[in-house]
């Protein structure tokens, strides 16, 4: 079943648009809207919501058209990053707010707070005020009120963003108890690929106030249909050029002094773009190297190696310039050091093909 249905939704803002913007999420949908800065994320949220009105298209949630439904009347909850709650008001209180207003008996209300409390893990908070609690905490009294009132719809602008990252871990291992056990469809807004994947079962990317693609973690993250949506989502290595033929049924990409074997074969003379993951590329010292078919082989020289926790990230310069993400170890003897010779190597089924063909 529908849940929420965007068609053709368009919203003029001073220089920014909102343009043309299709969605359709199904009953007890997480989906997570992807997008940078100024993209028109929360705009889109807002819209939904009833706090702005599009200036084109239609929304319609559960079946119904919201063209004249004021925010009030639309089983939307919208929780934005500041929390918001009343400062003057026990996290009980600040839970009950809604279904006060609704005049629900108390006794409905106290059980309806007490099983909020208990799901999301904050009973002990249940007599303190907003002033004396952590972030993580007052995002979960926020959540907590949002869906006291069993909204149909519950919107998340970015209710992550401004937590350390324990209480981050600790959110979104709430909020996928939520979506296991609940039937509310969600929306969240966020810069996070991770928390993307941990939550979203679609994902949507908006870029400069259209949606730019659509899909699960995986198609939008492995299989970016753009240069854009490419490195937004943070494939490492986008590249463009010309495709090439070798006579021999297979296309190469040229890029500088660079031939690419392509995964399929393109007409000869087009410009495209292709990605390639950086924890696809393999680095390999010279000699070891062999003509396989499919594979290819870029030699290059170690720029530059930056060493985190768990990888290593190498700066490649050569015929082009890649990024390798290569995993540690124990044994860190494996990884090459800068300014060390080494042959760049990945299939060209790693290759992926974004745009232009």
């Amino acid at each position: 079943m529908t849940m929420i249905e965007l068609e053709q939704v368009s919203l003029v803002l001073g220089e920014f648009n909102l343009r043309d913007v299709n969605l359709r999420i199904s009953k007890g949908e997480y989906y997570v809207l992807l997008g940078p800065s100024g993209a028109g994320k929360t705009v889109l949220l807002e819209v939904i919501a009833g706090l702005r009105a599009a200036d084109n298209g239609t929304v319609t949630i559960n079946q119904r058209d919201m063209s004249d439904v004021q925010p009030e009347h639309r089983g939307t909850a919208l929780v934005y990053q500041d929390y918001s709650l009343f400062p003057h008001m026990t996290t009980a209180e600040n839970i009950a707010y809604g279904l006060k207003i609704q005049k629900r008996p108390s006794q409905e209300i106290t059980e309806r707070v007490d099983a909020l409390l208990a799901d999301f893990g904050i009973s002990s908070l249940k007599n303190r005020y907003p002033g004396s609690l952590s972030g993580g905490e007052q995002q979960r009294v926020a959540i907590a009120r949002a869906l006291a009132t069993h909204p149909l719809v519950l919107l998340l602008d970015e209710p992550f963003a401004s937590l350390d990252p324990r209480s981050r871990d600790d959110c979104i291992r709430v909020m996928q108890e939520l979506k296991d056990t609940r039937s509310v469809t969600i929306i969240q807004v966020s810069h996070s690929g991770d928390e993307a994947y941990a939550l979203g079962d679609k994902v949507v990317v908006l870029l400069n106030g259209r949606v730019a693609q659509s899909g699960t973690p995986d198609e939008i993250f492995c299989q970016p249909i753009s240069a854009e949506v490419a490195q937004f989502t943070g494939m490492e290595n986008v590249l463009a050029g010309t495709v090439t033929s070798d006579g021999s049924g297979y296309s190469r990409i040229s890029i500088g002094s660079a031939a690419i074997l392509l995964p399929h074969t393109y007409p000869n003379g087009a410009s495209i773009s292709i990605g390639i993951p950086a924890g696809n590329i393999r680095v390999m010292p010279e000699q070891t190297v062999s003509d396989n078919q499919g594979v290819n082989c870029i030699p290059c020289f170690v720029k530059r190696v930056t060493w985190g926790k768990d990888t290593a990230t190498l700066k490649l310069e050569g015929q082009i310039l890649l990024t390798v993400v290569m995993r540690r170890t124990d044994d860190d003897g494996h990884i090459p050091r800068q300014g060390m010779h080494v042959c760049a190597v990945f299939r060209n089924t790693d290759v992926r093909v974004l745009s232009g063909v």
